[in-house]
């Protein structure tokens, strides 16, 4: 290739749009982007032959978090086999640190060594998954501090975005605002958990292993060491851990303590990365881990009615169970926070003129959020009713990256797409609620599971657009169907009518159905007043029932009818 070819940032994950701009403002001439999570669907073969296919005057590696330091060694190997003239590093300081493929070579070494180790903590798991599967749920008595200990031993890398944070953030403070205190222990900062909350940080790996997946076994083994150093000095009343892929630190820590454990299920993570992903090396691990984890826990918290079916089919006692959807904090996404003038320069800065209607999804484009299937409903107005795109002034903002972005980008490669539809990228959760008051109408497209399975999920944006008090269109689709009640449906007998908001929420369509969600965002797009009864419907319905104090309240009361918070603790669960 020439010499003025575009320079290639290379990262494991999709960077943050503020993150790509200082790139930009840094790295002189065109940039080229490529992460390695998109070349992963593919096999390990294609990955290393378009590495190959790179002929580029510099490659940079681009770590945006310091949990991704861990990922360097890896990606500077994967650099290596690439034809690029120059190799360098940038972190998010925008540090540059030169790179040559005899460090790579180093590193070969390293990685070498930490997968060995890798291979020892996940043998060593095993065998303890293996005896915990045979023990009983340990008898426990609630601690005498007021302390929590909330545990998100998720090995994360790249941006923190999307529901997991909110969610994270949303019980960590409201188990405060409920007159707890908390331990957080995390890889990374601390989210949007307030400064209430003492941090301890997880450490990361210094580098990851091979198998990858093998790595989250010695991260767990590192970080239960951490934890229990923490908790031998810091009396707690009770474990509350957020569950993840192979990690049981919550029931070993619970027996070692005898302090009872409160786990949160979103939905088994083995089944996701076997359903959703590349499946897992070590799938019956992974599912072992869970199952002890759940036999073990005191309390099961989930968020669908789906989910505790499913729990109930495994054997979990009715009463160890609380199900409760995902919610909000009501000062987070409040629509009043923000200025006339703050949303007019979000709009402006997003390219959008002060007439424009915009209709905007905010997600992290995976596999059930139905981003592909608006991409192509998208594509189809562009390319059969731009007339009436043009006459509503509508415009889309998709905000996020993943998996599906390919699919996205392939259905908006037409003509002038780029005049209709603002691919946003990432951005930090704290601002998604900015994004969200600056649009008029917000979409949630989800479909159902492509294996015929019940639609289990909570989309916490749900929750989020509901509270920013602006019109939806959603998939009717088990628990979003549930919440967006009563409804607009858009039936193929009700479509053309004039619909008013009445006492109704949001307006629902089928799951997948590319003509229907079509004409559920024309009719909102064109129709303000509509818009504006379901958005004031829908806040009232979300600060009514899904905030995250009433999450919480729901698990504290369930804990207290059970024994699990003491005396102490119920006095001040019993005056809320």
């Amino acid at each position: 290739m020439r010499a003025d070819d575009p320079h290639v940032v290379l990262s494991n994950y999709p960077l943050s749009r503020a993150f790509r701009q200082q790139l930009e403002a840094c790295l002189s001439g065109e940039l080229r982007w490529i992460n390695i999570a998109e070349l992963r669907q593919v096999s390990l073969l294609n990955l290393l032959r378009e590495l190959r296919n790179i002929d580029a005057p510099c490659l940079s590696i681009a770590t945006e978090d310091q949990a991704s330091t861990a990922l360097l060694p890896v990606l500077e190997l994967l650099a290596a086999v690439s034809r690029a003239r120059h190799l360098q590093t940038i972190d998010a300081q925008l540090r540059v640190r030169v790179s040559t493929r005899a460090h790579a070579f180093k590193h070969a070494v390293n990685l070498a060594w930490e997968s060995l180790c890798a291979a020892a903590d996940l043998v060593l798991a095993r065998m303890a998954l293996r005896r915990l599967k045979r023990k009983r749920r340990a008898e426990v008595v609630p601690g005498v501090s007021q302390r929590v200990a909330y545990l998100n031993c998720n090995l994360w890398y790249g941006l923190k975005a999307g529901g997991s944070v909110g969610h994270i953030s949303g019980v960590a403070n409201a188990l405060m605002d409920a007159g707890l205190e908390l331990t957080l222990f995390s890889a990374g900062d601390r989210l949007l958990v307030d400064e209430r909350a003492a941090l301890v940080t997880l450490p990361p790996p210094r580098t990851l292993a091979l198998p990858l997946e093998s790595s989250y076994y010695r991260f767990g083994r590192r970080g239960r060491m951490t934890i229990a150093r923490v908790l031998k000095e810091q009396p707690i009343r009770f474990i509350y851990q957020r569950m993840s892929l192979g990690n049981y630190s919550g029931v070993a820590l619970s027996r070692r303590f005898g302090i009872p454990l409160v786990l949160e299920y979103n939905g088994s993570e083995a089944w996701v990365a076997k359903n959703w992903g590349r499946g897992l090396r070590f799938q019956k691990t992974a599912e072992l881990a869970e199952e002890v984890s759940i036999r073990h826990a005191h309390l099961v918290v989930t968020v669908s009615d789906v989910l505790r079916d499913e729990l109930l089919e495994r054997g979990v006692d009715a009463q160890r169970i609380v199900s409760y959807p995902n919610c909000i904090d009501p000062k987070t996404f409040d629509p009043g926070r923000f200025t006339p003038a703050t949303l007019a320069s979000t709009r402006q800065e997003l390219g959008f003129a002060p007439g424009d209607v915009v209709a905007t999804f905010v997600g992290t484009f995976g596999q059930w959020h139905g981003v592909d299937v608006l991409a192509n409903a998208i594509r189809r107005m562009i390319l059969e009713r731009r007339e009436r795109l043009d006459t509503l002034r509508l415009k889309f903002l998709l905000v996020g990256d993943g998996q599906k972005m390919p699919l996205v980008r392939e259905a908006l490669a037409v003509a002038d797409a780029e005049r209709y539809v603002c691919l946003a990228g990432l951005v930090p959760q704290r601002e998604a609620p900015r994004y969200l008051a600056a649009s008029d109408l917000l979409l949630s497209p989800h479909v159902s599971n492509a294996d015929g399975s019940r639609f289990f999920g909570s989309p916490t944006k749900l929750f989020e657009y509901m509270a920013m008090g602006r019109g939806i269109v959603a998939s009717e689709l088990d628990q979003i169907g549930e919440v967006l009640r009563p409804a607009i449906s858009l039936a193929p007998a009700t479509i053309g009518s004039a619909p008013v908001a009445g006492d109704a929420v949001a307006a629902l369509v089928h799951p997948g159905d590319v003509t229907a969600l079509i004409d559920g965002i024309e009719m909102l797009a064109g129709n303000a007043a509509l818009r504006d009864g379901l958005g004031g419907n829908a806040r009232r319905l979300a600060l009514a029932r899904y905030t995250w104090a009433h999450h919480v309240d729901a698990i504290l009361h369930r804990m207290k009818g059970l024994g699990l918070l003491g005396d102490l603790c119920a006095a001040a669960v019993a005056e809320r």
